[in-house]
C-alpha cells in the first residue's frame, strides 16, 4: 500500500475506538494519543527503525514501547500530528496490506522461527495466513485482540500466553511434523493442562485454521459483544467446532491417546537473552532488554546502527518486550552483545532490569494507580547485585496490560508508590499468584522480594 488517502484515514481512525490502538486508529491516553505499529513477526529494519525512532520525536513524546505481542508503540501523538505519522510510517513501509488490514495483523511466531534447519519451519504457513487475514474481506471484521499463534517447537518461545487460535508440532524435529491445535488457550506443557482438541497434518492446517476462524465468523453476529474464541466456547462449548475439525484434523498422535501430547517447555530464564545458540543457522541472535520495554529515539537510532553493522540491517523485537539482533556472523556475537550493553540495554536474565516488565503507569494511564516506570527503575536498583532475582510484572492496576501471563512476581499498584505483591509459584487464588504482602512501599517490596529469592525461597519451588 502506497499511499491512503486522507478521508480514507479519517473513516479508519473512527472506526472501533474502543478497541486497542492500531495505526490508524490511535488510542487517548493521559499522555497524549498511542499509535500502535505492527511488526511482521517483530520485524524492523535499521531504516525503518529511524523513521519510527524520528515519528517518535516529530509527533510524539519521545516514548516508545515494546509489546508483549512484538509490536511498537509510539506514545503522546497530538491530535493535529496524526495523519502525518501514518503518512511517515506508511511511507516506511510499516502499514498493513490493505487500508483495513491493520486490525488484524496478529500471527505470531517464536523470533527464531526458521532458523534451525532441522526443525518445522512456520515462517510459510504464518505468512500466508497473515496475508489471508489481511485481504480477506471475511476476516476484517475480528477484533484486533484476536490473536493465532503458530509453533514450531523452538527452545526459545513465548508459550504461556493464551490465544484464540494456537498450533504446535507433535515432533518439532521433523520439519514435515503434523501440529496439535486447541482455540482460547495454549499448548498443554504440564500434566494438568487442558489437552490439545486434535492432530492436523502440515499440508492442511491452513484449512483447519480458516475452518476454525469461519466457524466463529458464523456465530458472532448474533453475539455482538462477544469477540474472542473464549467467548464463543463459554456459550456453546467445544463441540461447535466438531465440524471443521472433523473435515480437517486427525484424533491421535502416532497412534497414541491425544490427551497425552505435551510441549516441551521453552528454555527458561532468559532464553531470549545474550547470545542464542539453540540453532544451526550460520548466524547467530544476540538479544538484550531495554529499560522496562522502552525505548527512547536515540536509542532506536542506536540499535538501527547496531543492525547494520552486525545485523544486516535488521531488527527483531519479541514477545517479551526485547529486541533481537537476528543476523549475527559468530565471530561478531560477543561484540554486537557488548555494543547492545553499553547503549543501555540488559542481557544478562540476573539482573532485574533484564525481565522486568512494566505498564506505562499514571504517567500515562488513568487507570494507573501508581508511576510504575519509575517505580520499577527504583526497584531494579535496589535488587541490582542480588541473586536469584526472579522476572518481575510491575502493574498500575488489576488489568495487567503488560503482561497477559502471570509473572513469577507481579506488584499490583494500590496507591503513589505502593504495590500489592503476589508470587505467582504459590498457585493462590488470584490470577496473579498468592498474596505475599499488601500495599507495601516499593523499598518494603525489594526487601521480601530479595528474602523470597535464592534457590531456596518459595519462588525457585
Amino acid at each position: 500500500m502506497d499511499q491512503l488517502s486522507k478521508h480514507t484515514l479519517q473513516s479508519s481512525v473512527a472506526d472501533r475506538r474502543s478497541a486497542c490502538p492500531g495505526l490508524f486508529r490511535m488510542a487517548r491516553a493521559l499522555d497524549g494519543s498511542i499509535c500502535r505499529v505492527k511488526l511482521t513477526f517483530g520485524n524492523l529494519g535499521a531504516s525503518q527503525a529511524r523513521s519510527v525512532a524520528d515519528a517518535a520525536q516529530r509527533f510524539g513524546n519521545g516514548v516508545i514501547e515494546v509489546t508483549n505481542r512484538a509490536n511498537l508503540q509510539i506514545r503522546g501523538v497530538r491530535p493535529d500530528t496524526e495523519n502525518a505519522l501514518i503518512a511517515q510510517l506508511l511511507a516506511a513501509g510499516l502499514g498493513p496490506l490493505t487500508d483495513r488490514g491493520d486490525d488484524v495483523r496478529n500471527v505470531m511466531i517464536s523470533p527464531l522461527a526458521g532458523r534451525d534447519k532441522g526443525k518445522v519451519d512456520t515462517r510459510p504457513l504464518a505468512s500466508r495466513l497473515l496475508t489471508t487475514l489481511q485481504s480477506n474481506a471475511t476476516y476484517l471484521s475480528l477484533s484486533p485482540k484476536f490473536s493465532v499463534f503458530i509453533d514450531g517447537g523452538e527452545a526459545v518461545a513465548m508459550v504461556d500466553h493464551p490465544h484464540d487460535i494456537w498450533l504446535s508440532p507433535v515432533d518439532p524435529d521433523n520439519p514435515s511434523s503434523s501440529y496439535a491445535f486447541g482455540v482460547a488457550g495454549i499448548p498443554p506443557t504440564k500434566a494438568g493442562d487442558p489437552p490439545a482438541l486434535g492432530v492436523v497434518a502440515g499440508e492442511r492446517a491452513f484449512e483447519l485454521i480458516t475452518a476454525l476462524l469461519d466457524t466463529f465468523i458464523d456465530w458472532n453476529p448474533a453475539h455482538p459483544a462477544s469477540s474472542r474464541m473464549r467467548h464463543m466456547i463459554a456459550d456453546a462449548g467445544s463441540e461447535i467446532l466438531s465440524g471443521p475439525i472433523a473435515a480437517h484434523a486427525d484424533s491421535q498422535i502416532h497412534g497414541k491417546d491425544l490427551a497425552g501430547w505435551r510441549r516441551a517447555l521453552p528454555r527458561r530464564g532468559g532464553g531470549h537473552l545474550g547470545v542464542l545458540g539453540e540453532c544451526k543457522d550460520p548466524t547467530r541472535p544476540v538479544g538484550a532488554m531495554p529499560p522496562l520495554g522502552r525505548l527512547t529515539p536515540d536509542l532506536l537510532r542506536s540499535l538501527a546502527s547496531l543492525a547494520d553493522k552486525y545485523s544486516n540491517g535488521l531488527l527483531r523485537m519479541t514477545p517479551w518486550q526485547s529486541v533481537l539482533l537476528p543476523e549475527v556472523a559468530p565471530d561478531d556475537a560477543a561484540s554486537a552483545l557488548s555494543h547492545l550493553v553499553s547503549v543501555g540495554l540488559s542481557a544478562d536474565a540476573r539482573g532485574p532490569l533484564a525481565t522486568m516488565i512494566g505498564c506505562s503507569g499514571s504517567a500515562g494511564c488513568g487507570s494507573a494507580l501508581a508511576a510504575t516506570q519509575a517505580d520499577g527503575l527504583k526497584l531494579a536498583a535496589l535488587l541490582d547485585g542480588q541473586a536469584g532475582i526472579p522476572h518481575i510484572h510491575m502493574s498500575g492496576c488489576s488489568k495487567s496490560c503488560a503482561s497477559p501471563s502471570a509473572r513469577p512476581v507481579t506488584l499490583v499498584a494500590t496507591s503513589a508508590g505502593h504495590y500489592d505483591i503476589f508470587l505467582r509459584a504459590t498457585n493462590g487464588p488470584s490470577r496473579f499468584g498468592k498474596l505475599l504482602a499488601a500495599n507495601v512501599t516499593i523499598e518494603e517490596a525489594a526487601e521480601l522480594i530479595g528474602q523470597n529469592s535464592g534457590s531456596g525461597g518459595p519462588l525457585h519451588a
